[in-house]
């Protein structure tokens, strides 16, 4: 039986509102998911209609689905995931209205877009004979900055330049990258939001059908909205659709770097839809040591009425980074050596611990003192495509791709590389005539266990099974580099699998590419994290590593000034409330610089006044 949730009169309100649009102005630790999570709940049990639920990570939509597991038919009857993810699935089942006859393939790894750019920037003359004269490191930054442009130009939805004032070399450029995408029936990640957006834009009877098909549309964390998720969603309600809901706090929104900005949270969803605006500003998680400090990085945001623990805040100059690190390692040890206390349930164990820091470079001097100390630590990632170790495991992932999309040519030529064969092929089949020129007989075999792959994966277990059985590697590390491959594999498969009725490898491959296959494991020992990477989650303990200024807040904002610094002392922000009992702040008053000399550092400007 479900256990009761236990709701504020504030929260009760929110769940059980009319079906209006409604902005939830929710400050960290209100309770915002718990209040989204319980309104997809009650719009369920109004209406045999769907619920739509829009997330910006996977790991916040499978804790909204975990939250609802007792629901039955809750996949049937809710689409739970990300803005990408939602796009995805438009383009699989209507991309055909916009050319894309077979579900197009996700080039999310950044080697293969920076081949693709050079190829493009390769067939525009002026920028070729340019390109060829740049250093080696040269050449890499321009194919940054063209994929930076690129990307821009997806999320600001402006890829008709009709009444643009850029450079036709420019356009061009974007021109040929997308060409050479759909000639190879490929799309990249900021195409999914664009193809999403010209779906509903273009042929407005699929809107029609979606707002037809969804009784409620919920969007979480929606601080973090940018152009091209904004007007997606507006497209998809073409004004006309009224029962969303917006959660979100202004003072978590950090990823300016990719274009988002609460002002379309504050502003544009107010203008356009007039929402009924609701304060949570109660405190539920932290310690009242932990929000006394956030509230002082910016003050209107915390309310400590009601706050129960006391918990502990502290501030800690070291000499350089290695006494810093010192500290901190020494600090663990007394925690775990305490085992208890009266603000922390249950027994104080390193899983409980995080070790923050502004970017992962930071790391470096705590990662080897935790090491020669033989402390249990991994680092949070943030989930994205399978990155395979071992050389079979990486021609396996481009014989599957070639397999599945025959149009695919950078991976079918980076194929034939790994197999050292000059042999053109136009499918994988063909290459059955010529396998005994593989000189590698598991290359020979691998190339065999992909042809005989039954295209909806039910045989992909049996066929590396028998892989396994038959893998002749006389160096044993390099033998257990491709056996974790293969069960790496397995477990991505079986995410997969387990969210669908009608299995499909091109679906699965798109999945693993969209981090939608992670498992969501617990690790072990204390978590190191950079700021962005942990937001959405919290710790009993957490420590901040490298508050000097010019570390945190970052140089490069500093210099910008303006809403980069603002970011910044948002991250800080952030980074204070992921702690909900003990939060330690360090810094070290000299920092040896990448190139050699050391520094004299000051305290982060956001820290200034706090101690």
């Amino acid at each position: 039986m479900r256990k009761k949730v236990e709701l504020s009169k504030k929260q009760e309100s929110i769940v059980f509102a009319e079906n209006i649009p409604i902005y939830v102005k929710a400050s960290a630790g209100s309770g915002k998911t718990r209040v989204l999570t319980e309104r997809v709940r009650y719009l369920l049990s109004q209406t045999n209609k769907k619920v739509l639920a829009l997330t910006f990570t996977n790991k916040a939509g499978e804790e909204i689905k975990e939250r609802l597991s007792d629901i039955i038919d809750l996949e049937k009857r809710t689409f739970i995931g990300t803005f990408h993810g939602f796009c995805q699935t438009l383009i699989e089942n209507h991309g055909n209205l916009i050319g894309y006859s077979q579900l197009p393939h996700i080039f999310e790894v950044d080697v293969d877009r920076l081949e693709l750019i050079e190829d493009a920037i390769n067939q525009i003359p002026s920028y070729a004979l340019e390109y060829k004269k740049m250093e080696t490191k040269d050449k890499l930054a321009f194919k940054y900055r063209a994929l930076a442009f690129i990307a821009n130009v997806k999320r600001e939805l402006k890829s008709n330049f009709d009444d643009s004032n850029e450079n036709e070399d420019v356009i061009l450029l974007y021109q040929n990258y997308q060409e050479i995408l759909y000639s190879q029936n490929a799309i990249d990640f900021d195409d999914l939001l664009l193809l999403g957006y010209t779906l509903l834009t273009e042929y407005p009877k699929v809107s029609k059908m979606y707002q037809r098909s969804f009784f409620s549309i919920c969007v979480d964390e929606a601080q973090d909205l940018n152009n091209a998720q904004y007007q997606f969603l507006y497209a998809l309600t073409n004004n006309e659709f009224k029962n969303i809901m917006m959660v979100g706090d202004p003072n978590q929104s950090i990823y300016h770097f990719n274009g988002s900005s609460p002002d379309f949270m504050n502003k544009e969803y107010i203008n356009d839809f007039s929402p009924q605006i609701i304060e949570l500003k109660e405190n539920y998680r932290s310690s009242i040591s932990v929000l006394s400090a956030a509230k002082k990085i910016i003050p209107e945001a915390e309310y400590i009425e009601g706050t129960i623990k006391k918990g502990i805040f502290e501030i800690h100059r070291a000499n350089n980074q290695t006494d810093e690190a010192k500290w901190v390692i020494d600090k663990i040890k007394d925690l775990i050596n305490l085992k208890n206390h009266d603000d922390i349930e249950g027994e104080i164990t390193y899983e409980k611990i995080a070790i923050l820091a502004r970017n992962k470079y930071v790391f470096s001097t705590i990662d080897s003192q935790l090491q020669e100390e033989r402390l249990p630590f991994y680092y949070k990632m943030t989930p994205g495509s399978v990155k395979f170790e071992s050389m079979i495991m990486k021609t396996f992932d481009l014989a599957l791709r070639v397999k599945l999309n025959s149009k695919d040519r950078l991976h079918k030529n980076r194929l034939m590389n790994n197999l050292n064969l000059i042999t053109q092929i136009d499918t994988l089949n063909e290459l059955i005539p010529n396998i005994n020129l593989i000189i590698d007989d598991n290359l020979k075999k691998l190339i065999y266990l992909v042809i005989e792959l039954k295209i909806d994966g039910s045989n992909l277990k049996q066929q590396f099974e028998k892989y396994k059985i038959e893998l002749n590697i006389d160096d044993i590390n390099d033998k257990n580099m491709v056996l974790n491959d293969i069960h790496e594999l397995y477990k991505h498969w079986q995410n997969y699998a387990k969210k669908t009725d009608n299995t499909s490898l091109l679906q699965f491959k798109n999945a693993m590419a969209l981090g939608q296959t992670h498992p969501l494991a617990q690790h072990s020992g204390i978590t190191l994290s950079t700021v962005h990477t942990m937001k959405g989650q919290e710790f009993d303990i957490v420590f901040i590593i490298g508050m000097d200024d010019e570390t945190f807040p970052d140089y490069r904002a500093i210099k910008k000034g303006g809403i980069d610094l603002t970011q910044e002392k948002n991250n800080c922000y952030v980074a204070f409330t992921r702690s909900k009992r003990f939060l330690y702040i360090t810094w070290p008053s000299s920092r040896m610089m990448p190139w050699g000399d050391s520094r004299t550092r000051n305290i982060s400007r956001f820290l200034v006044g706090i101690q």
